[in-house]
């Protein structure tokens, strides 16, 4: 019979949110999430490979089933399974559960719904490379603003670098300067820029 002390030794099993709110996602049925459950209970308790009788007793599920289950989640690179040393003693088979947070991240940056932010991240690099510092805030906000509000491209932004770097005047400020004055001329591109140049013999 089930008392408050016999619940409370029971124990949680504890899992990420980000799986919860990505099943969808992940591809992943309920019947595998209920399985993968279990195999994050066991090895939570120490057990990194549970006997098939141990997983039908908790889901359910017949030992067909749960080889099934078992079988897809694997071919999904959701989990896997691993042979380790036991201390010195023979290889042991266990279930590897990290894959599904590694697809779950693989998945997120192959599928960036806003290309802005793969943009942002890329200036940002770049300059913080060149300075050879790590932006503030400020200028991280002056140079999502380059992109929204001055709708300068990438390239110009890049060719404004260049141009900061060469002259060794690492400030955001007098990169805007290069790109008000670039602007102002209608130079949009690394060619216009070239043409600029060849008929002014400046930037």
């Amino acid at each position: 019979m089930l008392n408050q002390t016999t619940i409370w030794n029971a124990g949680t099993t504890t899992i990420n949110n980000l799986i919860l709110q990505n099943l969808p996602r992940l591809q992943m049925t309920s019947d595998e999430f209920l399985l993968y459950l279990n195999l994050r209970m066991f090895q939570e308790l120490g057990v990194r490979f549970p006997a098939t009788e141990q997983l039908e007793q908790n889901t359910g599920f017949t030992a067909d089933q749960i080889y099934q289950l078992l079988q897809s989640l694997i071919q999904k690179k959701l989990i896997r399974i691993e042979s380790q040393n036991q201390q010195g003693q023979k290889y042991q088979d266990c279930y590897d559960l990290s894959p599904t947070l590694k697809r779950l991240m693989d998945h997120d940056q192959a599928s960036d719904p806003n290309p802005l932010n793969n943009d942002l991240q890329t200036l940002f690099q770049k300059i913080e490379v060149e300075f050879g510092r790590t932006l503030s805030p400020l200028e991280r906000e002056t140079i999502q603003a380059w992109l929204v509000e001055d709708h300068y491209p990438v390239e110009l932004i890049t060719l404004a670098l260049k141009e900061a770097v060469l002259n060794q005047v690492y400030s955001l400020k007098y990169m805007d300067r290069i790109l008000l004055n670039w602007e102002k001329q209608h130079i949009q591109t690394a060619q216009q820029l070239q043409k600029y140049r060849e008929r002014t013999g400046g930037y």
